[in-house]
């Protein structure tokens, strides 16, 4: 019986369950596509790094010093490939390149790529150790001829014959294409641009001297990968090292997994965000579902259904709704993870085309989340009805019997109180762990929106009169009056539906005050640390030539010139990124803070920002250990003590430093940062240094303005995807309102059909339908910001004064998310008031 009634109950309350549903699709379609979006991206990725080590079974490099180094590895001696190629069990061996050549479009502009590597290699051919294969001409013969990928000659139109012109260290180089090139049966390299020289001159073309990035080795039929490894590792000086194919493939493989694992992590966190928002409009929907149900609950009481029956009827009704959604959230799922990609690169990202892949995981995830929220969401209002009285069905105005507001408001209290008191834990606490600062933290948060939410119904009777009472001012008369009025007099209801509104605005708050005072803080920073009058730099991140800091020195009209490179060494156990400088000159282009020492005495030394310095204890004079990359060790005496990082990092070292104990491999700095001579003429010196890009038209020139406004902009640009991601919980938002709007019409059929009957127009009625939601919308709005500036100004008052400094509340972003939160009221409204405008004025009054 409980089964039947279920099932037509889902039958005919199928419109007012459908918004409820639409709320669950949309938070298990972003459960769903952050697991299609991994999964996808990992196949891709593995697949790709299968193809290209397919035919190594062992490879030859230099042993690398640590883990999780991103340090550009030594190189291996090219004299090594002959005594490789002699050892018993090996069929081929060959050497390896791979160096940053930007290519140039047919207009003579960068080719960009967004984010992924712009690379040249050296390329003889097909062989079984090389996964990139000719799809069409020849293989390049002498310095005059290329190949490059497909992809880059379809997107700019190059084709076999034409002049493709390379950026190398040594200045641009134009060269004839005789050949497209592919990975395995794609036409390109997951986004990359590739070039390929022939391997006779690669080494000259690229700078690389006698030495290769790798040597790659195939095994002659027989011999494992493991036995050849062993046998190569036998000759090998002790820098180097021997490892097989499927560490090769193993290593790329985590390496792009862990970025793809934390791409994951951070989308199913605004996935929980959607899900918290979703069980609001699904408990809601429910509560106003069962209390438009009392006769009929009250009917079946009254023929023999007792209450357990009852209940386990509105659960089931939960179940089936969630369970159709959590399907149908999947199918969407796919969708939105596309979505996300195109975001991703639309933003930098450079991420190639993956499959959509659904695992048996992400469905069983899919399921057990769009279900449970729903079942838990429904457990409060299924408990209501199996309360109906049976005389109920006797006397209309007999319902539930709520809990006391008292009641009600004490454990909301309590709770928003415990919540404060967790996040202040959290945030104002030291932890020995991230979880130490999450969990209490998270919890918290939690219980805070609860605790709010709840607390909400005790004045939202007062809040929507007061908000309400312009709309009446303003001309609106008796559809404003009617419209505070009808949301006053359910304040519950009211504070529920805006509930779900304030957790988005909340959020978003949250995230602009937290924003906005980074933003402030580093803008403050650079302001006080910049002192150069140039910056420049690359839009790849891969570096450029050393050459480019030598034509800078060059112009008379610079008085300090100083490059920046970064690299990476380990102290006390721990990656450190390293950043080396010209220590004679770069006080006079930034200004570092220095509370002890002379950063311009670092020479064989290392200047220590004073959070890490204080970790350690370190002050001038004590030692530091650093392990380089290529596993040497530098005891490197503190020299200076600064303050300001926000440039260089914590850690720097001079550039002679750098290439005298560690880095012997190709150098490739970063940044570098000129300043001008007293009374040098800056145009002049603007026309000199924009010389540069006739020779190197991939780097960005930029004065101290510019360069501190691009810094600014990638503040921004996180920003905006955090607001994109968090758009998904206003759109949620959105449908609850609807839904709210919609079954509330429902409920006040008689009403509105009397309000017709004696003289109020269609245009009127859906007038009240519209303020009626303005005013839940502008409620929720306001109870967002209240609770997430604070919030925001909590977690930034929490960050380490190097971080933040300053909390500043972003007024005027504020003020748009307020009016964003009135614009989804007033789009919620449209569907709820065409339907209460196209109601029939008899049938209203007649219905019960």
């Amino acid at each position: 019986m409980v089964v039947k009634l279920t099932i037509k109950n889902l039958v005919a309350h199928k419109v007012r369950l459908a918004l409820a549903l639409v709320a669950v699709v949309l938070g298990t379609s972003f459960v769903s596509a952050s697991f299609i979006v991994s999964d996808g991206l990992n196949n891709t990725f593995n697949g790709l790094f299968t193809e290209i080590s397919k035919g190594i079974d062992a490879q030859v490099r230099t042993k690398a010093a640590f883990k999780n180094n991103q340090a550009q590895p030594d190189p291996v001696p090219v004299a090594l490939l002959d005594t490789v190629r002699k050892i018993d069990g090996v069929e081929l061996a060959s050497g390896g390149l791979f160096r940053s050549a930007p290519l140039l479009d047919k207009a003579g502009k960068p080719i960009k790529t967004q984010g992924a590597p712009t690379g040249a290699i050296d390329f003889g051919g097909e062989n079984v150790l090389s996964g990139t294969k000719l799809l069409t001409g020849t293989a390049p013969k002498g310095d005059g001829q290329a190949v490059i990928d497909g992809k880059t000659a379809d997107r700019n139109k190059f084709k076999v014959g034409d002049q493709v012109t390379a950026v190398l260290d040594s200045g641009k180089r134009s060269f004839t294409i005789t050949g497209l090139i592919g990975q395995g049966g794609e036409r390109g390299f997951a986004g990359a641009t590739i070039i390929g020289f022939d391997p006779e001159v690669a080494g000259t073309l690229l700078n690389t001297g006698n030495t290769y990035d790798t040597i790659d080795v195939h095994a002659v039929k027989g011999v494992s990968q493991a036995e050849l490894a062993t046998r190569i590792q036998a000759t090998l000086p002790p820098n180097l090292e021997a490892v097989t194919g499927k560490t090769v493939q193993k290593e790329s493989k985590d390496a792009v997994g862990q970025f793809i694992d934390v791409l994951g992590k951070g989308l199913l966190a605004f996935a929980v965000v959607a899900l918290f928002v979703s069980s609001f409009v699904i408990a809601n929907t429910f509560r106003i579902i069962i209390g438009q149900r009392i006769r009929e609950l009250a009917l079946l009481r009254a023929v023999g259904a007792n209450s357990g029956q009852i209940r386990s009827m509105v659960i089931a009704e939960a179940l089936g709704v969630g369970a159709v959604a959590s399907v149908l959230g999947i199918g969407l799922g796919a969708l939105v993870a596309k979505g996300l990609v195109a975001l991703f690169n639309a933003t930098g990202g450079g991420f190639p085309d993956s499959a959509t892949i659904i695992k048996p995981r992400t469905i069983i995830a899919a399921l057990v989340v769009g279900i449970g929220v729903t079942l838990l969401s429904s457990i409060v209002p299924a408990w209501r009805a199996s309360r109906v009285p049976p005389v109920a069905a006797m006397r209309p105005e007999i319902g539930f019997t709520a809990r006391t507001s008292r009641v009600r408001t004490v454990v909301a209290g309590v709770a928003t109180a415990l919540g404060i008191g967790l996040l202040a834990l959290g945030l104002f606490t030291k932890h020995r762990s991230a979880a130490g600062t999450l969990v209490p933290s998270g919890v918290g948060a939690v219980l805070l929106f609860l605790g709010v939410a709840s607390l909400s119904g005790t004045f939202a009777r007062a809040a929507s009169l007061a908000i309400g009472r312009p709309f009446t001012w303003a001309g609106s008369g008796t559809s404003g009056e009617l419209a505070r009025q009808n949301a006053a007099r359910a304040p519950r209801r009211t504070a529920s539906t805006a509930s779900a509104l304030m957790i988005g605005v909340a959020l978003a708050s949250t995230g602009a005050v937290l924003a906005s005072s980074i933003k402030s803080t580093f803008d403050k920073t650079l302001r006080n640390s910049v002192r150069a009058d140039y910056f420049v730099s690359d839009e790849s991140f891969q570096g450029f030539s050393p050459d480019v800091a030598n034509q800078l020195k060059a112009i008379p009209q610079f008085d300090a010139v100083s490059a920046l490179r970064f690299t990476q060494a380990q102290v006390n156990g721990d990656g450190k990124a390293v950043t080396a400088v010209d220590p004679a000159t770069v006080g006079k282009l930034l200004n570092l803070g220095v509370t002890a020492g002379d950063i311009a005495a670092i020479g064989d030394g290392v200047a220590v920002q004073t959070d890490p310095a204080r970790d350690l204890k370190l002050k001038v004079g004590d030692t530091v250990d650093l392990l380089w990359q290529n596993g040497a060790h530098s005891k490197l005496p503190v020299k200076a003590i600064f303050t300001d990082s926000s440039v260089t990092g914590n850690w720097i070292v001079s550039l002679a430093t750098l290439t005298a104990t560690s880095d012997t491999a190709q150098p490739r700095d970063q940044f570098v940062a000129a300043k001008l001579k007293n009374g040098a003429d800056p145009a002049a010196a603007r026309a000199a240094i924009d010389k540069l890009t006739v020779s190197y038209p991939q780097v960005r020139i930029e004065d101290q303005g510019q360069f501190r406004k691009r810094q600014l902009g990638q503040v921004d640009q996180l920003q905006l995807v955090i607001f994109g991601m968090l758009a998904l919980s206003f759109f949620i938002a959105l449908f609850g309102i609807i839904n709210t709007l919609a079954l509330s019409v429902f409920e006040r059929t008689r009403e509105l059909g009397l309000l017709r009957a004696v003289g109020m127009g269609r245009r009127q009625l859906r007038r009240i339908i519209r303020w009626e939601a303005v005013v839940v919308a502008v409620f929720g709005g306001l109870l967002g910001i209240v609770i997430g500036t604070p919030l925001g100004a909590a977690i930034s008052s929490a960050m380490p004064k190097s971080f933040i400094s300053t909390v500043t509340v972003p007024w005027g972003t504020l003020v748009i998310m307020l009016l964003a939160a009135i614009g989804a009221g007033l789009v919620a409204a449209v569907f709820p008031a065409w339907r209460a405008g196209r109601m029939n004025v008899l049938a209203a009054i007649a219905s019960e």
